[in-house]
């Protein structure tokens, strides 16, 4: 399985036959966006995807252009291209109490969870219904400071996954290569300047800071659980290779697939 970090919550999943789950693809029309353009190619083709998954209908989360199924790699009736997927999702909540839903589905063996915007302590019923995920997709907090950072840690020994993907970042490509918070976010500041400043959500210089601050708080996490940051767009990763960690592990993309509004 290959997992390809496109940006913000949006993920490419590929399994062993190419088949692939593309996970909460982004708005790109300039009143939305967040600074990306949404990716139009893949690997040198007009990207193209045989299922798509939405946590919830906001613009970071919810696009569909209408062409990516002809894309896919094509399917036949009853051809199976996901076996034992064993698809479901679960209500989750961010702070202000819109409904997010945390899918869980299996590709190649491996069990998947992903929590989107949740940015609450789970509940047993939810708990319950995602189960003990092989990976588990996590944002890390919004908060200045890492305030949350709790929450966010006794959700992962929870859900006791064998693999963290951090998630709900950006990574532009000209990104400084430091974890001083003041040059980050002096540079997002001129970033969403630059890129976002056509949003409807656009207020100024601190706007959309939240995502710096998710990508710090990542930084953080990261670390805390023998953490391998990512300097490419995607990983390969096995049920084999999961079983044999004794560890819990984390993944941090400093590298995504979408490309700033303007380079």
């Amino acid at each position: 399985m290959k997992i390809h970090f496109i940006g913000l919550s949006s993920f490419l999943i590929e399994n062993n036959q190419g088949y692939r789950i593309l996970i909460d693809p982004f708005n790109n029309a300039p009143e939305w966006s967040l600074g990306l353009s949404f990716p139009d190619t893949f690997e040198g083709k007009p990207l193209g995807s045989n299922l798509v998954l939405m946590s919830e209908p906001d613009a970071d989360h919810a696009y569909a252009p209408g062409d990516w199924l002809e894309k896919a790699p094509p399917t036949e009736p009853n051809s199976n291209p996901f076996p034992d997927i064993n698809l479901c999702g679960t209500i989750v909540y961010e702070w202000n109490g819109d409904l997010n839903i945390a899918w869980q589905y299996t590709v190649d063996g491996v069990r998947i969870a992903q929590l989107a915007d949740n940015a609450h302590l789970l509940t047993e019923q939810q708990l319950h219904e995602i189960g003990k995920p092989d990976i588990l997709f996590i944002s890390a907090s919004k908060a200045q400071g890492n305030e949350d950072g709790e929450i966010v840690r006794k959700n992962i020994e929870a859900l006791t996954p064998k693999m963290i993907v951090w998630s709900h970042h950006i990574v532009p490509p000209n990104l400084p290569d430091t974890e001083n918070v003041d040059e980050l976010r002096s540079f997002f500041r001129q970033f969403f300047s630059k890129n976002a400043s056509m949003s409807k959500n656009y207020k100024g210089e601190d706007s959309f800071m939240e995502l710096c601050y998710i990508l710090e708080n990542a930084m953080i996490h990261n670390k805390e659980y023998e953490g391998t940051v990512l300097n490419e767009t995607s990983i390969s990763i096995g049920l084999d290779e999961l079983n044999s960690l004794h560890n819990k592990k984390s993944v941090l993309f400093r590298k995504m697939l979408a490309k700033p509004k303007r380079e």
